[in-house]
């Protein structure tokens, strides 16, 4: 597995079409971490993208830093608040932070990890730059299994075609990693519905729209895609009737520990 860390330099013209949550849900989120953020004098987002997170909370009063590796992202975020970015951004990866120690009182990483192969040394640099009394939040996202799901994985599969992540989406493997270096505490969890179609999802896929498919070639998922709607036919799955899943978001907070 390449140990580089993944930019979405090439989704940065449709990344906020198709991440953004729900503009209550974005405000429930961005409010709960705002009282978790207040009164802290530098918080560091990694991984910061388009400011889908950051700039609510700029908004908030949250003195921001922001890093991600893809320059494409930041220009988005810059676009996104009206020509000016609000608060520093940087170019640079999570595993070599170009920051002093001690230099943050947060940071924050929202469906990042999973993109890191070596994440243990973005974990690492997050806190070697936290001051002490500092909080590191983690959102892994992850996806939202629809009816289909098991079909689509299986299928796939057969084509040696997996939405593997060469990261961490394991709260679980984070803090087995951490182990007694940090307390462990989760912050309310934000729920609502999603509703979407399998024909949605494919056109996803062909589009090669998430991150997953980057690794393989537009021919791969065309050939996969092709599979699937052949089953669709056979077991009278309709492409076009919607679904409604249950959607969860949950931040974690890890408050290292003196040694």
């Amino acid at each position: 597995m390449p140990m580089t860390s993944m930019s979405f330099a090439r989704a940065a013209a449709y990344y906020d079409a198709t991440r953004a949550l729900p503009e209550q849900v974005s405000d429930q989120v961005c409010t709960l971490l705002a009282a978790e953020l207040a009164g802290r004098r530098r918080c560091l987002e990694i991984g910061v993208g388009t400011g889908r997170i950051a700039l609510p909370l700029h908004d908030r009063g949250i003195a921001v830093l922001g890093l991600d590796l893809a320059r494409p992202m930041l220009e988005q975020l810059v676009a996104n608040a009206g020509g000016r970015a609000p608060f520093p951004v940087l170019v640079g990866d999570a595993t070599r932070l170009p920051l002093a120690t001690a230099s943050c009182d947060a940071v924050v990483a929202c469906h990042v990890l999973h993109l890191v192969p070596d994440w243990p040394s973005a974990i690492d640099e997050a806190l070697r730059v936290l001051a002490p009394g500092g909080v590191l939040l983690v959102d892994f996202g992850g996806g939202i299994p629809a009816p289909w799901s098991g079909a689509l994985s299986r299928i796939a599969a057969a084509h040696d075609v997996t939405d593997r992540r060469p990261g961490t989406s394991d709260p679980d493997e984070l803090g087995g990693y951490l182990g007694r270096r940090a307390a462990q505490r989760a912050l309310p969890e934000v729920s609502f519905p999603v509703t979407r179609t399998l024909a949605t999802d494919l056109d996803n896929w062909e589009q090669q729209i998430f991150s997953w498919t980057w690794n393989y070639s537009p021919e791969q998922m065309k050939v996969v895609c092709d599979d699937i709607r052949r089953w669709a036919l056979e077991v009278g799955r309709d492409l076009h009737e919607p679904a409604t899943m249950q959607r969860s978001i949950r931040w974690l907070a890890y408050e290292p520990v003196a040694p």
